[in-house]
């Protein structure tokens, strides 16, 4: 298939070598030169601009930070979309944007699929990602094989926009394991309780979660978590951040209170402010463990 993928950052580039790897032609578009050139190296083709990735593939994956971003690309794109073109949207964006963008396509006759993706980097390098797909099935069914690549597991959630409400539900629940996590933590190694002690018998009770699992925040817990390889972000604060900023707004028009999401978004407020925006959002962590007086 001839497919375009705009947007070459820490999920975009692997998901791309992937795609290469399945024997597609990818045309390729990002803010900065130095992925492009990566993805180049792995045998992808340089777009100058989103346009001409449009031009060039009748799939366009985008992969950017932000609802006006979103929108922003698929402005530059509407040239060249049409009847047979299919612009399929990973970003974590606002629902409402979402389903504005899934008009603008439609009217030039393509299709538009809001596709978010749940794994982090480590997923996107496994080729192994969730995708929560919202838009007509029949579409879906159509770029299937563009996705298979790096997806270990794609769900048609509903219509348009019902791909980014399904992620945010996603992410204000990883959040709150995060905060938990974090709280349950802090209080086991105010008390004197081994950290790694406390990790085993969460992970064979009833506070088994994936934020436990995967990012316990004390370094030589968990071998491959951020706390123990200096907070590197498989998913940042900042992102996080703006992820729940996305569900409380959401939410209001909804009419759901979010309460527990509401104190997990202020805990990343002060890692942000502490200087850890940029690092895993298990830093989180880090705040609470300062106002329990521990290290």
């Amino acid at each position: 298939m001839r497919l375009g993928f705009i947007g070459l950052g820490a999920m975009g580039l692997p998901i791309t070598r992937h795609l290469l790897g399945a024997g597609h032609q990818v045309t390729v578009a990002s803010r900065s030169p130095s992925p492009v050139e990566q993805a180049v190296a792995f045998g992808a083709l340089a777009g100058r601009d989103p346009l001409a990735v449009a031009e060039a593939a009748t799939v366009v994956f985008l992969c950017v930070p932000s609802s006006p971003q979103v929108a922003e690309v698929v402005e530059a794109m509407l040239p060249a979309l049409g009847p047979g073109k299919t612009v399929v949207d990973c970003s974590t964006i606002d629902p409402d944007v979402a389903r504005d963008q899934h008009d603008r396509v439609g009217v030039t006759g393509a299709g538009f699929l809001d596709a978010p993706l749940s794994g982090g980097t480590a997923g996107a390098e496994a080729g192994t990602l969730t995708l929560m797909v919202g838009g007509e099935g029949r579409t879906l069914d159509e770029v299937r094989p563009a996705l298979d690549p790096f997806a270990g597991l794609v769900v048609h959630v509903g219509g348009a926009g019902m791909g980014q409400v399904v992620k945010l539900c996603n992410n204000l629940v990883y959040a709150a394991q995060m905060q938990a996590t974090a709280e349950a933590t802090a209080l086991a190694r105010k008390s004197g309780v081994d950290p790694k002690k406390l990790h085993e018998v969460l992970t064979h009770a009833t506070g088994d979660c994936t934020a436990v699992r995967t990012r316990l925040p004390v370094a030589g817990v968990v071998e491959d978590s951020p706390a123990t390889n200096g907070w590197l972000p498989g998913f940042m604060t900042d992102l996080m951040a703006k992820d729940l900023d996305l569900a409380l707004s959401y939410a209001t028009r909804a009419g759901v209170p979010m309460t527990g999401t509401a104190a997990a978004r202020q805990t990343l407020t002060s890692a942000t402010v502490a200087g850890y925006g940029r690092q895993d959002f298990s830093s989180m962590a880090k705040v609470i463990f300062a106002l329990s007086g521990l290290d």
